[in-house]
């Protein structure tokens, strides 16, 4: 097992195109080629994970995920081709933290320091985990620097899993970070909220110049709305999901409509403000007249119709839903995935193009 490489979360030195998520309910696979300036799909695959086979983020039955993920490679739109890869790791298994320290023009010195803080920030021992900084800020003497850590016994099990499967991983990534690069708009903006509405959970992540300095998980979710649906409507899962894309939001003059959402959504609105005022009394306090510049919505959940009107108004700040392929260029033709599925696919889309942005570094 290849440990050395996957040290360092922020790159990856050797040229990969090919990415794997499975930090939600569904196994992702998306290999991409580079054309030009842009980039073009090779392959891409999607296939339901069991229950069972994964248990916080770790893959406890490995030959039922083995059999999963062969199956997603046969049945891919394309193929896939080499035998490297990249993996996201679920933001339930890492612990991301922004911390200052004097600045030194001893290089051995400043690892030092950052070992220490990180040991001191985070739950878990540091012998315990991977972990990686990049600096984001310096000035007035003191750099601030993002540190990223993640357990490892989740690493060290997943490379023991895509070993046995023939598969040489270059580098695993926290699955904020690989979701802010799909969004090329998160990189131009200060500061920015990214809104995963996963179908179990929910990750707000803040992100300064394109990178996640703070993250938050909560049980709102995809499945939250959905089963609001059937306990008022008393339809099926699966029509309740179509009502939920179709209709949604967009008969909320009906009263029936309001009730039917508001739970879900009044506690959605008053999670979005408790990240904005995190960000303006906890995150770089030195700033002064800190906001969010833009917020953008991913995740399944997300397709819920109206949703990013809905919150436009209520929050008084344009919300919109985001577009994993801006950084693609599909001339004469659509996305190969539809607008509903390529928001489950945004943490794989922004892992494929890692390589290309450690080249721009």
């Amino acid at each position: 097992m290849k440990i050395k490489n996957l040290i360092n979360l922020f790159k990856t030195n050797k040229e990969c195109y090919f990415g794997a998520d499975f930090s939600g309910a569904h196994l992702r696979l998306m290999e991409i080629k580079k054309h030009g300036k842009s980039f073009d799909m090779v392959g891409y695959s999607q296939k339901k994970i069991p229950k069972g086979i994964m248990d916080q983020g770790k893959i406890i039955k490995k030959n039922e995920f083995m059999e999963v993920f062969n199956e997603a490679v046969e049945n891919a739109e394309g193929f896939f081709s080499g035998k490297d890869i990249m993996l996201t790791i679920p933001e339930e298994n890492v612990f991301a933290r922004v911390i200052s320290i004097p600045v030194e023009e001893n290089e051995k010195s400043l690892e030092e320091m950052v070992r220490w803080e990180t040991e001191s920030s985070i739950p878990l021992a540091i012998s315990e985990t991977y972990y990686d900084w990049q600096i984001i800020k310096e000035d007035k003497g003191k750099k601030s620097i993002l540190v990223m850590a993640t357990k490892k016994d989740i690493v060290d099990n997943y490379l023991e899993v895509f070993d046995e499967m023939g598969l040489n991983v270059l580098a695993l990534e926290p699955e904020s970070l690989s979701m802010a690069r799909s969004f090329s708009r998160v990189e131009e903006k200060d500061y920015s909220l990214i809104i995963d509405l996963g179908n179990h959970s929910s990750n707000f992540i803040i992100c300064k110049n394109g990178l996640p300095v703070f993250t938050s998980s909560v049980s709102i979710s995809g499945k939250t709305i959905t089963e609001l649906i059937i306990r008022k409507m008393g339809l099926s899962f699966e029509k309740a999901e179509r009502y939920k894309i179709k209709v949604g939001l967009e008969k909320s003059q009906s009263k029936l409509s309001q009730n039917i959402f508001d739970p879900a959504l009044i506690s959605l609105v008053d999670e979005i403000k408790k990240m904005t005022e995190f960000l303006k009394y906890n995150l770089f306090v030195e700033e002064k007249n800190k906001k969010i510049d833009e917020i953008i919505l991913c995740g399944g959940g997300s397709n819920l119709k109206g949703l990013s009107s809905y919150l436009t108004i209520k929050l008084k700040q344009k919300v919109s839903q985001s577009n994993p392929w801006s950084r693609f260029n599909f001339v004469k033709k659509n996305p190969p995935i539809s607008k509903q599925d390529s928001q489950g696919f945004a943490p794989v889309i922004g892992l494929t193009l890692k390589f290309e942005d450690n080249e721009n570094d």
